[in-house]
């Protein structure tokens, strides 16, 4: 699971850095992310990403305390 996640991250932080040599701000990029994902997805599968999202247990089962913590500021 954790390997999984790793490469999810390596591919958003890619995105963001590939964005941000286009001139975009780093937030900027983040919300264009964002926004662009949760197009992509169904409107069930939105609603139970951000539950789990919320779940700091869960998050911290999945990929240790660092992503629990960094996802809850």
């Amino acid at each position: 699971m954790s390997q999984g996640m790793n490469i999810v991250d390596n591919a958003l932080n890619l995105a963001v850095s590939d964005l941000e040599n286009q001139g975009m701000q780093s937030d900027e990029a983040q919300i264009a992310l964002l926004v662009r994902l949760s197009s992509l997805v169904s409107v069930d599968v939105f609603n139970v990403a951000s539950m789990l999202r919320d779940d700091a247990e869960l998050l911290n089962a999945m990929n240790g305390s660092k992503f629990a913590e960094s996802s809850s500021q």
